[in-house]
């Protein structure tokens, strides 16, 4: 979720957004391709962070074996705006996910495949260990 306050892209959600956002059964692309469906959202939610989680089912079995070798991690929304004439945001949603190489947000990455994590970040400040900063 973008800082409270300030939203540095249009397509950024909120939290109260995010909380609302149900995924399912949306198409999961490789890179945003329309026509490169290689999968399916299953479920979304909110993590205890305040990030968007997703859970998604990969059938096309190349991008599986992607992932599965870590070369294609990357996850980005793709967001659907209704923009009023003054260029203001009326209503977004996020038509699909996709999977690449690389998302543009930081920490957009695949984090857990088949219940084992495969992402983590670990900070090395002594003040953050102390509250569980590895996820």
């Amino acid at each position: 979720a973008p800082p409270r306050g300030r939203r540095p892209n249009p397509a950024d959600l909120t939290s109260a957004e995010i909380a609302q956002t149900n995924m399912e059964n949306r198409p999961l692309l490789y890179e945003h391709d329309a026509s490169d469906r290689v999968g399916t959202v299953l479920a979304s939610w909110q993590g205890i962070d305040g990030s968007l989680r997703v859970s998604a089912n990969v059938h096309d079995e190349g991008v599986a074996k992607s992932i599965k070798n870590g070369s294609t991690r990357g996850l980005s929304l793709g967001t659907d705006m209704i923009m009023g004439e003054a260029g203001d945001v009326l209503y977004r949603k996020q038509s699909e996910l996709s999977v690449c190489v690389e998302g543009k947000r930081e920490g957009t990455w695949i984090d857990t495949l088949d219940g084992k994590t495969v992402h983590a970040t670990h900070t090395a400040s002594k003040q953050l260990d102390k509250r569980g900063a590895t996820r």
